[in-house]
């Protein structure tokens, strides 16, 4: 059903109400009147039943019996079963006419469809060629960079330098919204689709990667249902929603992603994603089979882009594909870690359990994240506060005084002229700084986004700041030892965990840190190599990796390390916010006070003068 149709259906509601309110005291007195011709009609008929004269029988009998016709408000019907049968034959004459015209008039959208379709094909293949083409030439790129980045490091190394209710509405328009006419579209439609799925070539117009189709079809409640699903093919949509019970009118490439795949495009939230995997969890245990299981999800999914989301994995798993290849195919939808867990998970077993531990992992992390940001919440809005109060005091209040003191010409002492040019300032260009400040913050997120160099910089300075900058380096290394010891004791391979490791992490510092990991791992070194001695990595946890690689048990010593520096996070953090709190207050308290010291003092020399 499409937006406008949703907008306008309470619109429609209200009219057909507004009518039938209009219409009702029309309809009353017409009852009335009906009732009073009933009641005094039969008593006018009575008076009136003497007939001076009649002089022809067969005129009287005539007119009795028209008016006995009209009495009954009955016309004489057709008895002539001839005439009957040929008026049947051509109502069914016209009705198949018309549904001919729509078939015709179906081919020629389903030509003008496939022909749509060749051509999305073709613009996808040669973008996909282009797109090939451009990571070679990014990867070479790539290449020489950190070539030239190695000459670099080697050259500084020799100089000595280190380099640091709506549903319901939607089922009721759904009933409502389809007449005759369109229901007759509709079949047509089905009698060509069918056409075009027997013909030799339909099988042949396959795309490489799935691609989202829109199809029309009757579910098993005997409702028009609209909707989506991503597949390689028409007739695999097809295939698939009739084994589901549905009955096809129509399949289209949708028109509102061109065609485009939709996983890429929308990201589970993490509250969302522990919300599914303990509920797929919990189906898994009780019994009931994965595909069983997946379907369940979708039908639970409230949003649209969750259940096509939904829709595509259960699509995959019937089509015969593993749970983490289905997950894999929505690319950015799902996390690559729960993915890599899987897939061991698939190979021992063991899925329920894999997702009771992912269901945990997140609610930690999620647990966490939201510690930072409670803890920045209440410094940021006690700032905005502050500087809303002095804004305004420095603008609207202190001109008040101004003029007093110039009327009485006394001497100001400097904190009040400080204090009234700072007021003048801020009368004269406040709105230039608000837009030099929105300019700013634009800039600086575009380059923190978009610009590598800059990105790192920015978070090797804010590493740097002191306490702040502990609370990052504990968030970071807590993150990264909880992911390496829950990859380690899964049985994932050292480079795949490695490649997880590396797309956890947002940090270009940690980030650089697996990369050296990875190079070193390539050439046979140990992993905590590339930890050694360095700033972001707290030497306890460098000194339990190298036990924990020594003694062949890394993911349990990651397991401590993650736990003791979760604590150490959380500490802190509280430390921060009891700090933070008096820290903020008595500043703006001083802020304030002096602001109201430079307007009171000169009111004593004035009653001096006096």
């Amino acid at each position: 059903m499409k937006a406008i149709e949703v907008i306008l259906l309470p619109f429609v509601f209200i009219y057909k109400g507004f009518i039938f309110v209009l219409l009702t005291p029309y309809y009353f007195v017409l009852g009335i009147v009906k009732v009073f011709k009933l009641i005094f009609g039969r008593e006018q008929t009575n008076e009136r039943t003497v007939i001076p004269e009649l002089r022809n029988v067969q005129e009287v009998k005539v007119v009795n019996t028209v008016k006995s016709i009209y009495k009954e408000n009955n016309l004489p019907k057709e008895t002539d079963p001839v005439k009957i049968k040929q008026a049947k034959d051509a109502n069914t004459l016209k009705r198949q006419q018309e549904f001919e015209r729509l078939v015709q008039k179906a081919r020629q959208e389903e030509i003008k469809r496939v022909q749509q379709q060749e051509k999305i094909r073709l613009e996808r293949a040669k973008k996909e060629k282009e797109r090939k083409q451009k990571e070679l030439e990014y990867q070479k790129k790539e290449e020489q960079l950190e070539a030239q980045r190695q000459q670099r490091k080697e050259k500084s190394k020799q100089n000595g330098n280190s380099v640091s209710f709506l549903d319901k509405i939607t089922t009721g328009y759904k009933k409502l919204a389809y007449s005759n006419k369109q229901m007759l579209e509709l079949e047509a439609k089905k009698a060509v689709l069918n056409e075009q799925f027997k013909s030799k070539d339909s099988s042949n117009s396959r795309f490489d990667n799935p691609i989202l189709f829109d199809y029309v079809a009757k579910n098993s409640k005997g409702e028009i249902e609209k909707g989506s699903i991503e597949a390689l093919s028409r007739v695999d949509v097809h295939s698939f929603l009739i084994s589901e019970g549905y009955d096809v009118y129509d399949i289209s490439i949708a028109k509102a992603s061109g065609g485009f795949k939709i996983g890429g495009s929308y990201k589970l939230k993490r509250s969302k994603l522990i919300f599914y995997l303990s509920q797929l969890s919990a189906y898994l245990k009780s019994g009931i089979a994965l595909a069983d299981a997946v379907k369940i999800l979708d039908e639970q999914a409230k949003k649209t882009k969750e259940k096509r989301l939904w829709r595509a994995v259960y699509y995959d798993l019937s089509m015969g594909d593993v749970l983490s290849v289905a997950l894999e195919k929505r690319h950015d939808s799902f996390p690559k870690l729960l993915i890599n867990m899987i897939k061991t998970a698939e190979m021992t077993g063991n899925l329920p359990e894999t997702l009771d531990d992912m269901v945990e992992y997140y609610t930690e992390s999620e647990t966490t994240k939201k510690q930072m940001k409670t803890a920045m919440m209440y410094p940021a809005v006690v700032t905005v506060f502050a500087i809303a109060v002095v804004t305004f005091i420095l603008m609207w209040v202190v001109p008040q005084f101004v003029d007093i003191y110039n009327d009485l010409g006394s001497d100001i002492p400097t904190i009040t002229k400080v204090v009234i040019a700072i007021s003048d300032f801020l009368k004269d260009y406040l709105l230039y700084i608000l837009i030099a400040f929105i300019l700013f913050l634009i800039l600086f997120i575009y380059l923190f986004k978009n610009v590598k160099s800059f990105r790192k910089s920015m978070q090797e300075f804010s590493m740097h700041i002191p306490v702040f900058g502990k609370i990052i380096i504990y968030n970071e290394v807590t993150i990264f030892t909880k992911t390496f010891a829950n990859l380690i004791n899964h049985n994932v391979f050292i480079t795949d965990s490695i490649d997880v490791l590396s797309k956890v992490t947002e940090n270009e510092i940690y980030k650089k840190l697996i990369f050296d990991t990875a190079k070193n791992l390539s050439k046979g070194e140990p992993i905590s190599k590339a930890f050694k001695d360095h700033w972001a990595f707290p030497n306890i946890a460098y000194q339990m990796l190298l036990t924990g690689e020594k003694t062949g048990r890394l993911g349990p010593m990651m397991e401590r390390v993650s736990d003791y520096y979760q604590e150490q996070h959380r500490t802190i953090v509280n430390q921060m916010k009891t700090l933070i709190e008096p820290v903020l207050i008595v500043t703006l308290a001083a802020i304030v006070g002096a602001i109201l010291l430079a307007v009171i003092i000169p009111m004593y020399s004035i009653y001096d003068a006096l």
